[in-house]
């Protein structure tokens, strides 16, 4: 196997986190849970970002190991690792504002849909999407596929499984930036399955 398939691997093994616990943590436990936990994790990346820009030499515990493992050549570079506090951000709001079932298929689809679009398209390769050359097509159809799924194991009806996922996946392919997949993707997911009720 290809070095960047399996560092993709590695870094979208703990990408998918969030979504692994959207069901315990969203569902079953409920929103006061699932917020506080966020809102923990939203801290912690939050002053890490605050030393990563400010050379603090603050060891923030999960999300400066995190970063070590996480970060692209370019966030190394820039010491930014911004892309998290979004994330983790957006979910706060997600989870609060939309109905749990329509919230744990969001998480999912941020978590799985994007880091089956990494690392498929980073493993099979293929043609490129012609308005976005860092994107691959088969990656976008891993992302649509999984996310459909993420969509009806949360609890989903088709339909809007369908729409959602594809919205989302189109939303995935525009975006130039791994920073930014981190606000659009939830972002249009949230929306569309609210939209769609």
């Amino acid at each position: 196997m290809k070095k960047d398939v399996l560092k993709e691997i590695k870094r979208k093994s703990i990408h998918v986190i969030p979504g692994i616990f959207a069901i315990p943590f969203i569902e079953w436990l409920g929103k006061p849970y699932a917020l506080a936990v966020s809102a923990f994790f939203f801290t912690l990346y939050s002053l890490n970002e605050y030393a990563l820009r400010t050379g603090k030499k603050w060891s923030v515990p999960i999300a400066g190991h995190t970063f070590k493992i996480m970060a692209r050549r370019e966030e190394l570079e820039k010491r930014t690792f911004i892309g998290t506090v979004y994330f983790w951000g957006l979910t706060i709001l997600i989870i609060a504002f939309l109905p749990p079932t329509q919230a744990v298929a969001t998480v999912m689809i941020s978590s799985f849909g994007d880091a089956a679009a990494a690392i498929i398209g980073k493993a099979l390769g293929g043609p490129r999407i012609p308005y976005n050359k860092r994107k691959t097509v088969i990656g976008s159809v891993a992302m649509f596929l999984v996310s459909v799924a993420s969509c009806l194991v949360a609890g989903i009806q088709l339909y809007p499984s369908l729409f959602a996922s594809g919205i989302s996946t189109i939303a995935e392919s525009l975006t130039r930036t791994s920073v930014n997949d981190e606000l659009t993707v939830p972002v249009v997911a949230g929306i569309s399955l609210y939209i769609l009720g």
